[in-house]
């Protein structure tokens, strides 16, 4: 499996307090059967590291990773809090797409309303392809928008615990739904090294529900546009 959300690059945002963190999250993944794995530290509010500072660290913990015996493929990305300047940030190379690809993730306000269709239109017209990262949690954005970012060239990523329901059922029937209407285009951890990592539970889930297709498609395949 390829995990394209999370937090596991230590002291830069609130994933990892420490090198020792990091790599309990990536020996976890590893048994859960995730052999790729996107670390995409938050720019936001004060994690507001920049493309160079945190590609220097990334390259020392992925160093440090494999002498440890972490034998998952790292990949450097960045999850980006949508901002009238993110666009800018990206094209002035101060942000970090997904691998150096033109692929971005990026979230958006979980309690305000946000034009997230409209965002992701400037995202795509600017020459990006914006990942709306976990869209189950934002209250104000319907099926239909999420039809609509489709349409637009957007794509769609849910947290692995909300396909499970873990550990609330708040977004499970959310999740559920654009499931079944085929909206979905990655399944991610998103993990934090305070949240459990429920990839696993939630691959089989997709494979009993949705077929063994589906579930390579949203857990792999459709991570190989950029790693």
């Amino acid at each position: 499996m390829t995990d394209i959300h999370s937090h596991v690059l230590p002291e830069v945002d609130d994933g990892s307090n420490n090198l020792e963190e990091s790599i309990e999250m990536l020996k976890f993944a590893e048994k859960a059967g995730v052999d790729k794995i996107v670390l995409t530290p938050h720019f936001r509010d004060s994690y507001n590291m920049r493309k160079n500072k945190l590609s220097e660290k990334f390259d020392s913990f992925k160093s440090v990773a494999k002498e440890m015996g972490i034998k998952a493929e790292l990949f450097l990305g960045q999850e980006i809090y949508r901002t009238e300047q993110s666009i800018s940030l990206l094209k002035k190379g101060e942000l970090l797409t997904m691998n150096e690809s033109k692929y971005v993730l990026v979230e958006f306000n979980l309690r305000h309303y946000s034009d997230v269709t409209e965002a992701v239109y400037e995202f795509v017209s600017a020459g990006f392809v914006p990942i709306v990262a976990h869209v189950e949690r934002y209250p104000y954005v319907e099926p239909a928008d999420v039809r609509e970012i489709k349409e637009i060239g957007g794509l769609i990523q849910v947290n692995a615990a909300s396909v499970v329901g873990k550990p609330n059922k708040k977004y499970k029937k959310t999740v559920k739904r654009y499931l079944k209407e085929d909206l979905v285009d990655f399944v991610a951890s998103d993990i934090h090294y305070t949240r459990e990592n429920h990839m696993e539970e939630a691959y089989k889930y997709v494979m009993k529900k949705f077929g063994k297709e589906r579930a390579e498609k949203l857990f792999s395949f459709n991570a190989c546009k950029f790693c």
